[in-house]
C-alpha cells in the first residue's frame, strides 16, 4: 500500500480524490490533505473526513508519505516539488510541472540525486481517440508527418478568475499557454516530436488579468515538419473545442470534441466505428485521471520508466518559456538556445 498526502484542495482537488477512492485504499491510501483556507477545512472534513493540515511541511513530517499529490497554483509548484522530494516522497503534481525552466532543471537534478521520481498528470493522453492516434502512428498508418494542428476555444468568464486571485498572474499562473492549452501543447510536441522552433504571438481580449488569453503560435520541427496553434480562453458563451489534427503523407486525423475526446475525421485507408473511440465527459477534465493512477501504480511497482516523468515534462516547460519569450521578443525562438521567459513565473 502507498501513502498519499495531497497539497491543495482546489478545482481539481475532487478529481483526483474520486479517482484516489475508485483506486481504493489497499492501493493508494489518502493519509492526509493540507490547504491554506478555513473554509476548505470545514468542506474537507463534512464531505470527506480526511485529516487536515494548513502547513504542508508538518503535514509532510507528520504522516510521512510515500508520495504527496500536489495540486497548488503552478508557481508553487518548484517550491513544494522540491521539499518533497527532499523529505523522501514521491511526488505526482498537476500540469505544469513548473513555470521557471530553470526550476524545471532543479527538479531534475534533485529527483536524481534523491531517486525519488516526479510525475506530472497530463491525463488526457489516456483519452481513448489519443491512444489510437499514437498507436497508429507508431504503426506507420499515416506514412511520413507532415503538420500538426492545435486549437483550444474554451470559455473562462470573470468568475472562473474571481475564484482565486492567483488566476492569470505571471507569478503563480501564466496565460492560456500555460495553464489551459498546455495539455494541447505537450500532445503536440509528445506527436510531432520537440520543436526546432516557436514564433508566438499573444493578446488579452477579454480577461481582467496579467496575462493573455489568446496565443496564435507557430511551431517549426526536424524533417520540414510543420505546426500551428490556436488558443483561446475568450470564447463566448461556453467551451467549444479542443482539438489536435494531423496530417501525414498517407492520412490526416482530427481528434476533437471540447476535450480531445472525439474523432471527428480519421482516413488511413480503413474504415472503422467513430462511436467505439467516442467518449462524452462532462467537463474539460475528462477521464484519464483514473487511468493515470493506474498508470502511476504500474510503474512503481514494476519500477517502469514512465513518459509521465520530470525529463519529458521539463521538454514541454522549455517550449512554454520559448513561447512567451517569443510574444515577449516578437521573435523567432530556438529551443537549442536559452528559453527564459523574463516575466513566466515571475513578480
Amino acid at each position: 500500500m502507498i501513502n498519499a498526502l495531497i497539497i491543495g484542495c482546489g478545482r481539481i482537488f475532487s478529481k483526483h480524490y474520486n479517482s484516489l477512492k475508485k483506486i481504493g485504499e489497499n492501493k493508494i491510501k489518502i493519509v492526509g490533505v493540507c490547504d491554506l483556507k478555513d473554509k476548505k477545512k470545514n468542506e474537507i472534513n463534512k464531505k470527506y473526513g480526511l485529516k487536515f493540515f494548513f502547513n504542508y511541511k508538518k503535514a509532510i513530517l507528520k504522516t510521512n508519505p510515500d508520495v504527496a499529490i500536489i495540486l497548488t497554483p503552478s508557481g508553487l509548484h518548484a517550491e513544494h516539488i522540491s521539499f518533497c522530494l527532499k523529505k523522501n516522497c514521491h511526488v505526482i503534481v498537476e500540469k505544469p510541472m513548473c513555470l521557471k525552466e530553470a526550476d524545471g532543471k532543479n527538479i531534475l537534478r534533485l529527483s536524481k540525486k534523491v531517486k525519488k521520481r516526479v510525475f506530472v498528470v497530463m491525463q488526457n493522453k489516456f483519452n481513448i481517440p489519443i491512444i489510437k492516434l499514437r498507436r497508429d502512428i507508431q504503426n506507420k498508418k499515416f506514412g511520413k508527418l507532415l503538420h500538426g494542428s492545435v486549437i483550444v476555444r474554451w470559455m473562462r468568464n470573470e468568475n472562473y478568475y474571481r475564484q482565486a486571485s492567483w488566476r492569470g498572474t505571471w507569478k503563480y499562473d501564466g496565460g492560456v499557454v500555460a495553464n489551459q492549452a498546455s495539455h494541447h501543447l505537450d500532445l503536440m510536441r509528445t506527436v510531432m516530436g520537440d520543436p526546432i522552433s516557436v514564433y508566438a504571438q499573444a493578446t488579452n481580449h477579454l480577461a481582467k488579468i496579467q496575462t493573455e488569453d489568446t496565443a496564435l503560435i507557430l511551431f517549426k520541427f526536424k524533417g520540414k515538419k510543420t505546426g500551428i496553434m490556436e488558443a483561446t480562453t475568450a470564447m463566448r458563451p461556453h467551451n467549444v473545442e479542443g482539438s489536435f489534427s494531423l496530417m501525414g503523407a498517407k492520412g490526416s486525423a482530427k481528434i476533437g470534441g471540447f476535450a480531445l475526446n472525439e474523432i471527428t475525421y480519421y482516413y488511413t485507408g480503413k474504415s472503422f466505428s467513430k462511436k467505439k473511440y467516442t467518449t462524452k465527459p462532462k467537463n474539460v477534465y475528462g477521464f484519464g485521471h483514473l487511468e493515470f493512477y493506474k498508470h502511476f501504480l504500474y510503474s512503481i511497482k514494476k519500477n517502469k520508466k514512465s513518459e509521465f516523468e520530470c525529463e519529458e515534462a521539463y521538454k514541454t516547460v522549455k517550449l512554454i518559456n520559448a513561447i512567451y519569450k517569443s510574444i515577449e521578443k516578437n521573435k523567432e525562438i530556438y529551443l537549442n538556445q536559452s528559453t527564459n521567459s523574463k516575466r513566466l513565473g515571475i513578480n
